[in-house]
């Protein structure tokens, strides 16, 4: 009986692991590295990893990967990749934030022979309204976020430029 228990076992758990190897595998093959240069980058830039992280689009939290790079050696930079069906919805989702601020947010620009959006968000410090930059678009089946805290658009701009998307 215990031999039977045994051979039961062994035969379920490679069942189990043939699983998740297989799924690794497809992770693999649907990951959003390739959005996120990590060679050839322009001056100023250094890549630090990668990695996952949620990211809060109208309240809901969904699952990104995000580039890290640092920027002269001393700002953050950030690309987030949200894979999706509908990342155009996805955007308009993340635009609903700034339905209530009264300037408008929002700035067309042309990115590697396509459409994005330049987002400005103010923080106020020393009494000072300081402005903050998000550039978003899509590709066909992702969205994708450059972000960082800074004043710097054309910051921005070149590491956007540099995922080729």
């Amino acid at each position: 009986m215990s031999k039977k228990l045994w051979i039961s076992a062994v035969l379920i758990i490679t069942v189990l692991i043939s699983g998740c190897i297989f799924d690794k595998e497809k992770v693999d093959q649907n990951s959003t590295s390739g959005h996120i240069p990590q060679t050839d980058l322009p001056a100023g830039f250094t890549y630090m990893g990668i990695h996952e992280t949620p990211v809060d689009i109208g309240g809901t939290l969904i699952n990104a990967t995000e580039g890290v790079y640092r920027y002269n050696n001393v700002q953050d930079v950030y690309i987030q990749v949200i894979n999706n069906d509908n990342p155009e919805n996805l955007i308009a989702i993340y635009k609903q934030r700034y339905s209530k601020v009264k300037y408008d947010p929002f700035k067309e620009i042309s990115l590697n022979g396509h459409k994005a959006t330049q987002v400005t968000d103010y923080t106020t410090i020393n009494g000072n309204n300081t402005p903050n930059y998000t550039i978003i678009w899509a590709t066909e089946k992702a969205m994708i976020l450059v972000s960082s805290p800074t004043s710097d658009a054309q910051t921005l701009l070149a590491i956007a430029t540099a995922t080729g998307y």
